[in-house]
C-alpha cells in the first residue's frame, strides 16, 4: 500500500484540476480524506487478505462509487451533483489503483463483488510498512518511490494547471486604457 498521505496528495492534486472556481473548505477536506478512506479496513479485526480485511472490499470500485455518491450528496446544495460524484469516484478509486502498483502485499479486488480477482502487486512503488510513524524521506524506499512516481507527477500537473490559469487570466485581462491628452 502507498502511505496514507500520498493518497491525500493525489486527491488534493486532482482537486486543483477539477476546481473551476473557488471551492468550499468541505470540498478540499473531502478531496484529501476520500482517497485515504479505503484504508479504514486496517483498523478492523478481519484477517489480512480477506474481503473484510485490509486490501479487501473497501479498495474496490463499488466501494468508491458508494462513497462518492454519499460525499457528493453532502455538497450537493453548493455544487453540481454528477460532476462531484465522478470526481469523488475517481479520487476514491485511485486508492486501489495506487495500491495495485506497489511491489508487495495482496492484490486489490477492484471489481468486487463481480469478481474476486486481485490486481497487483505490480509496479514500481515500494509497499509501505503498516504503522503510525512518519517515515524518513531520506532513508525510506517507500517514500522515495512515492516521491518519484506519485508526488512528482502530481506536482508537475498542478504546476502546469496553475501556469495555464495564470496565462488565461493574463490574456483575458483588459489592457490599460489611454486617455486622450487635453
Amino acid at each position: 500500500m502507498c502511505t496514507i498521505y500520498t493518497h491525500g496528495v493525489v486527491g488534493l492534486g486532482a482537486g486543483t484540476l477539477f476546481a473551476r472556481s473557488k471551492m468550499p473548505a468541505s470540498f478540499w477536506m473531502l478531496a484529501a480524506l476520500l482517497p485515504m478512506l479505503p484504508d479504514v479496513d486496517s483498523f478492523w479485526d478481519a484477517p489480512y487478505g480477506s474481503m473484510l480485511g485490509h486490501r479487501g472490499f473497501t479498495h474496490s470500485l463499488l466501494f468508491a462509487l458508494a462513497v462518492s455518491l454519499a460525499a457528493a450528496t453532502l455538497l450537493r446544495h453548493r455544487l453540481w451533483y454528477v460532476p462531484l460524484v465522478i470526481f469523488f469516484f475517481v479520487i476514491t478509486g485511485s486508492h486501489g489503483v495506487l495500491d495495485a502498483f506497489t511491489d508487495g502485499g495482496f492484490g486489490i479486488p477492484l471489481l468486487w463483488p463481480f469478481s474476486n480477482h486481485r490486481f497487483g502487486p505490480r509496479g514500481p512503488i515500494h509497499v509501505s510498512d503498516i504503522g503510525f510513524e512518519i517515515p524518513n524521506w531520506r532513508t525510506s524506499r517507500t517514500v522515495q518511490t512515492e516521491l518519484l512516481y506519485v508526488w512528482l507527477p502530481v506536482a508537475v500537473i498542478v504546476a502546469a494547471r496553475v501556469l495555464v490559469w495564470a496565462w488565461r487570466r493574463k490574456r483575458t485581462r483588459p489592457g490599460p486604457t489611454t486617455r486622450p491628452a487635453v
